[in-house]
């Protein structure tokens, strides 16, 4: 059965040869009827439209193509203002595009008009030594007036759009990927970045309001320092209001040099949005943006354009080798002419997509650790893993003695990221082999059917339950990059297709450290969105990202909506994605029990953590903590480590619990011993081998002494209250204790 890929080139060629005929009929200044466009497409398909090989919308297609052929064989002026003037006759010579397709909706089709494209190149400033990207090319036709440029890149997601761009621009390359991650896709960083993003779907056509901010993102992170991005965006993509935070992150890195808005720009593609053009340097420059130049055309928006913002000094890029230049004419036409002798260059092969690695390693028979018996730290080493070229840890790692004398078993798991992470050896070795065996775990199911019971976090065994993940608990220390860990992970996945993700950690602020680890993994920032933005009971319309929040916010509720159900909704049942739990400690104590102070309620944070796993089996878990196990009540968060349950010598966690506690550190030992035997913990810390160190005492004065002393007895006050101690009995204990 042929595929729409498959059948893109036909249906490509015979839109073009409709839009042929149709292009001759605008030389005389005559409107482009409806009844001569169903006769040309009638004539190049072979049937009407009613008949179903074509729709109305192919035929909008069809006359953008015809829009571009117009424009080539079109004699324009050397003036900018007549050009203009030009261009938007000729475009109210065809007719407004009313039918709108879910497949337009979906995907965001709605070409530029020819006016505005040519404002857009005006803006770039394209000089003959550009390589000039077009993340989103459409039909072409801003990449029309692109070509004079040193090497043109179109890229395209649309099977259909990316054919007719390889027979319009048949000497540059086309290729068909998701802009929004264009920065990966790309082997030539370009000069100039062209571009209109889709403003509301993202490449799978889910809703996503900030679409347009993601491709600005990526699409300025594939570009060279110096260069320039002329971009057409959505009219919330400024500074101010209450997504200013979300601009600032798009174009961070860059220096804003003008913002144009156009009142419905896009009247006769089908849209009446208003638009905004934001012209922009890769140059990092202090300040805020410009202020904002406002008209109802776009006339009106270059007679308001007193002087372009020049260009920066860029340095080219050097090119992928490239086959003879065509003796063929450009594409270029009127004021943006270009001769014959100037025709582009096109690339020997297409533009290799962004390269994914897959990580290669050896298996080996455990190796022991060699260590002094007396010594309570050994040096890391991978025990079972061997990477080809491995990139030491910046600062050496050590294992506890007892944990060194057990080897993690054997991996089936090949991870996949950037090639570029591999080869500039961004992840360590002891990073890459956390990712594997992660991964690895997280693979495969825990033994048993369950089901989520109607009262209590126990789930219950049953036939007809379901299955759940294995899950990985990673307890490094500081200065193991746990963080840059949880984005490995994430990339794999990420660059599996699966887009969904949740991260969890202590505070909301930390999803900047979040951020900048999954940017140094070739990410964008804007993958990472925080829930604090979303109002409690409404709907998450991010479509994907890594959904970041902080345990308070996943605990909490207003108006009897839960955080919970709202991430629930937005994950769907069926979810297989990331459940990161970063600084896990935090869901310590979900099982209650006796404090200091008296028996204590189950921490609800810990709850909420520990029914967002019970209510997604399928779900990858993945713990992060240094402080994980300071009491064995504190685990009962960690529900997928396999402790107990079937397969186990434990029937469920109170009998754990109980055997362990009783057992004490030793046991708590021989716990962490057994996960890393069962492949599914690891704990590694910063060497403090060559540290000198040395005691200083601080001799307190006597008025720090009593103002501790007060402290005290306003504290021990404070718990007495709480747990209705008489204060009397405090005093004596103090007595006692002095």
């Amino acid at each position: 059965m042929l595929t729409d890929t498959d059948r893109a080139p036909d249906t490509a060629g015979r839109l073009f040869e409709a839009a042929r005929s149709i292009a001759t009929t605008t030389k005389d200044d005559r409107p482009v009827r409806r009844g001569l466009i169903n006769e040309a497409m009638i004539a190049a398909f072979g049937s009407k439209s009613a008949d179903g090989i074509w729709t109305q919308r192919d035929s909008f297609v069809m006359t953008e193509i015809a829009a571009i052929l117009a424009c080539r064989s079109a004699t324009l002026s050397e003036q900018p203002n007549a050009i203009i003037e030009q261009l938007a006759k000729l475009e109210k010579s065809f007719p407004t595009q009313t039918v709108r397709s879910e497949e337009q909706i979906a995907h965001q089709h709605f070409s530029t008009p020819l006016d505005l494209s040519w404002l857009i190149a005006h803006l770039a400033i394209i000089g003959s030594e550009d390589i000039v990207l077009e993340p989103s090319a459409g039909i072409g036709t801003i990449a029309q007036w692109a070509g004079q440029g040193r090497m043109l890149q179109l890229n395209e997601l649309d099977p259909i759009r990316a054919a007719a761009l390889r027979l319009l621009f048949p000497e540059h390359s086309v290729t068909s990927y998701n802009a929004a991650q264009i920065n990966q896709h790309i082997s030539v960083s370009p000069t100039v970045v062209v571009m209109n993003p889709p403003f509301a779907r993202n490449a799978a056509g889910v809703v996503d309001p900030f679409a347009a901010h993601r491709h600005f993102a990526a699409a300025l992170a594939a570009l060279q320092h110096g260069g320039r991005i002329v971009a057409i965006m959505p009219d919330n993509f400024n500074p101010g209001g209450k997504h200013g935070s979300l601009f600032d992150r798009a174009v961070s890195g860059a220096n804003v040099r003008m913002m144009l808005r156009l009142d419905k720009g896009f009247a006769g593609k089908g849209t009446s949005v208003a638009v905004r053009i934001i012209v922009a340097d890769k140059v990092r420059v202090p300040g805020r943006p410009p202020a904002t130049i406002n008209r109802a055309s776009v006339t009106k928006l270059l007679d308001a354009i007193r002087e372009i913002p020049p260009r920066a000094i860029v340095k080219p890029a050097p090119l992928p080798p490239t086959r003879p230049r065509s003796t063929k004419p450009g594409a270029l036409f009127g004021a943006f002419r270009a001769p014959p002798a100037k025709s582009l260059p096109r690339a020997a092969r297409p533009l290799p997509s962004f390269e994914i690695a897959t990580v290669d390693y050896r298996v080996h028979d455990p190796v022991a650790a060699a260590h002094d018996d007396a010594a309570l730290y050994v040096p890391w080493r991978s025990q079972r893993l061997e990477f080809d070229n491995p990139s030491e840890h910046p600062s050496p790692l050590v294992e506890s003695a007892a944990m060194a004398a057990v080897a993690l078993p054997a991996p089936n798991y090949r991870p996949q990221l950037p090639k570029r992470v591999i080869d500039e050896k961004i992840l360590s070795a002891p990073q890459l082999e956390t990712i594997v065996h992660a991964l690895a775990a997280t693979d495969v199911d825990l033994p048993g059917n369950y089901r989520v019971p109607e009262k209590g976090l126990a789930l219950v065994p049953h036939a007809d339950g379901h299955r759940y993940r294995k899950g990985f608990f990673l307890g490094d220390g500081t200065g193991a990059g746990k963080g840059r860990q949880l984005a490995g992970i994430t990339m794999d996945q990420w660059l599996r297709g699966k887009r969904r993700h949740l991260w969890l950690s202590d505070s909301s602020a930390l999803i900047e450290d979040a951020r900048r680890d999954w940017q140094a993994l070739g990410g964008t920032p804007l993958d990472i969105q925080p829930l604090g933005r979303v109002r409690a009971g409404a709907g998450i319309e991010i479509g994907d990202a890594i959904l970041f929040a902080s345990y308070a916010t996943l605990r909490s509720e207003a108006g009897g909506d839960r955080r919970l159900d709202q991430i629930l909704a937005w994950l769907g049942d069926a979810f297989d994605g990331l459940l990161l739990f970063d600084e896990a400690h935090a869901m310590g104590g979900v099982a209650g029990g006796e404090g200091r102070f008296g028996t204590v309620a189950g921490s609800q944070q810990g709850i909420a953590g520990v029914e967002l796993q019970n209510r997604l089996p399928r779900a990858r878990v993945i713990y992060a903590s240094a402080t994980g196990a300071s009491d064995i009540n504190n685990l009962a968060y960690a529900t997928r480590l396999g402790l107990w349950g079937e397969g186990t010598a434990f029937v469920d966690r109170e009998a754990f619990a109980a055997r362990i506690r009783d057992g004490g550190v030793a046991a708590m030992e021989l716990v962490a011993r057994e996960l890393k035997a069962m492949g599914v913990y690891t704990a590694r810390a910063l060497s403090y081998a060559g540290v000198e160190y040395d005691i200083l005492e601080h001799a307190l004065t006597p008025a720090q002494i009593k103002d501790f002393d007060t402290y005290a007895d306003a504290w021990a006050i404070l718990c007495a209250a709480a747990h209705k101690i008489p204060y009397r009995e405090v005093a004596i204990m103090r007595r006692n204790a002095a």
